[in-house]
């Protein structure tokens, strides 16, 4: 299968399904294995997509074969923060759930999927965009223009 043959499109909440499946392909990708946290997370994906894409909360795209079936994705949620010299909007796009099916990845479909999540978010005139990469997809992200930050995480 060739990259071009795919198509990008946003998701809706008829796409729960796909969106969930490859999101936990993601977590499975990077050697998550609990099953019944897994199955957990699903669950609340679900709630969550089903009631967050309406709202215009959650922006999700999916990479479809000619067949109609989603073989990859990615999602933004648009934070808002209080205006800064360095961001006057404060609006902040964070992508998410960037996932390619094992067997369709290193074809270029998650650039895709990337890049259309970067020119949605720059339509938009959303100047900053932050993610969590994981080891696998940092050299696409770096490829793209996202540098290190100075992030840091309290877990409780």
């Amino acid at each position: 299968m060739v990259a071009g043959e795919i198509t990008i499109r946003q998701a809706s909440v008829a796409d729960l399904p796909d969106l969930v499946r490859l999101r936990r392909a993601m977590f499975e990708a990077m050697d998550f294995d609990d099953a019944a946290r897994l199955q957990t997370s699903d669950e609340a994906a679900a709630a969550y997509f089903a009631r967050t894409i309406p709202a215009g909360e959650f922006y999700g795209w999916l990479a479809v074969l000619p067949t109609g079936a989603a073989v990859g994705s990615g999602g933004v949620v648009i934070d808002r923060h209080p205006p800064s010299p360095t961001n006057l909007s404060g609006q902040v796009g964070y992508i998410m759930n960037l996932s390619t099916m094992s067997g369709y990845r290193l074809q270029g479909i998650g650039r895709r999927v990337m890049q259309t999540m970067l020119d949605w978010l720059a339509e938009r005139g959303i100047q900053r965009v932050t993610l969590h990469a994981s080891e696998s997809g940092r050299s696409l992200y770096e490829d793209l223009g996202f540098v290190a930050s100075n992030e840091m995480r309290w877990v409780e």
